[in-house]
């Protein structure tokens, strides 16, 4: 149990627990478009809710109040409904967290106003039930949050934008003693502290089933679908940043069983070896994707060609040492940089290190091919 604890920290993803700045393009997206989604479902429950309220308010308040109260509602149902139907479309992390921050602006100016309007009024009966519920939004806002994947930051700057908005209002406006704004703000980390967990749990379960969904299950290297989001995402900030970016197109050969095992068992477990020395060698920044069958593309990002050539050496090295119920396999590479070879897109890196493997295999074992010509094993 403690070592799947360790590996589990060690895997970085706790880490994604509390900051989205590691995270794969894959479960950027699919985190966005959840936060989306659930702040349009949220908007439709908040707007309805609001409008039922009406009524309690003209039941219980004075109509001085409850008039004043209803322009409110009236606004925050209309900017609630809008939101809820804003055209869906490839949503970036500032977006989506501005449309949850304004679906939470809506309760929490109804709680201003109203703690405004209420102070220094007595109440009683129905009327102080209907108080009391008003004093409750914040903290309803709140814990609505834990439905959403959010990461530790995001989530601690929301609560602590709801517990200063609370704290304001009660010291400024209802006058409440010291004692009790600190058991107030205390209710509210409790509060706080709960919804992030739930947060956690949402954004946990999100990243496992991603990487599940990303990742091919015999090798752990990604997927070619999810590859290729990757892959645009490190072209596209090469490009904005006039970074080098080098490409590796890694076949990993014919298998040939040994030890009485079948072919296809020998290629599985040899395949397996090879995403493991690979991941062992490269840098957590660099990426391997599973491209076909037995190919495998290998992102170098920020890496020039020279940088890239140590890396094919190293490689080769340790990949010829790869035997796993296989006879000793030979890899053939070929390898495309952005800058050097003046590629316009991802995808002629791809093709220009698919005809060099091609060129690498022709010419003999364990070798890779580059601009230059051929890279044998130092």
């Amino acid at each position: 149990m403690f070592q799947e604890q360790s590996d589990w920290l060690a895997s970085g993803r706790f880490a994604d627990l509390l900051s989205a700045r590691r995270h794969a393009p894959y479960l950027t997206r699919h985190r966005l478009a959840a936060i989306d989604a659930r702040t349009r479902v949220v908007a439709i429950a908040f707007a309805l809710a609001t409008l039922l309220w009406i009524a309690l308010d003209v039941a219980t308040l004075r109509a001085d109040l409850w008039r004043f109260l209803l322009a409110a509602r009236i606004f925050a149902i209309l900017v609630l409904l809008r939101l809820a139907i804003v055209p869906e479309r490839e949503t970036g992390r500032l977006r989506a967290l501005t449309m949850l921050g304004i679906v939470l602006a809506m309760p929490l100016m109804i709680y201003a106003i109203s703690q405004y309007l209420f102070a220094g009024l007595s109440h009683h009966g129905a009327a102080a039930i209907n108080v009391n519920l008003y004093r409750a939004l914040p903290l309803l806002a709140l814990a609505g949050l834990s439905i959403f994947p959010l990461v530790a930051g995001e989530g601690i700057f929301f609560a602590l934008v709801i517990a200063a908005v609370v704290g304001g209002i009660q010291s400024g406006l209802v006058g409440v003693n010291t004692i009790e704004l600190l058991s107030l703000l205390w209710v509210f980390g409790l509060v706080m502290s709960v919804y992030l967990i739930g947060c956690a749990i949402q954004l946990n379960h999100m990243m496992a089933l991603a990487h599940r969904a990303s990742h091919d299950a015999l090798t752990g290297a990604l997927i070619r679908q999810s590859g290729v989001e990757v892959l645009d995402l490190h072209f596209r900030l090469a490009c904005a940043q006039d970074a080098p970016l080098s490409v590796l197109l890694l076949g990993a050969g014919d298998f040939k069983p040994a030890d009485g095992k079948s072919g296809n068992a020998a290629r599985d477990q040899a395949l397996k070896a090879i995403v493991a020395k690979l991941h062992a060698l490269l840098r957590q920044a660099d990426v391997v994707i599973r491209w076909d069958g037995e190919q495998f593309v290998v992102i170098l990002a920020n890496t020039p060609l020279r940088g890239a050539r140590l890396v094919v050496e190293r490689v080769m090295r340790e990949l010829l040492g790869v035997r796993t119920g296989a006879a000793p396999f030979t890899p053939f590479m070929g390898l495309a940089e952005r800058q050097t070879d003046g590629a316009e897109d991802w995808w002629q890196l791809i093709a220009l290190s698919g005809n060099r493997m091609q060129l690498a295999k022709k010419s003999g074992a364990a070798c890779c091919a580059d601009h230059e010509g051929i890279i044998r094993p130092g």
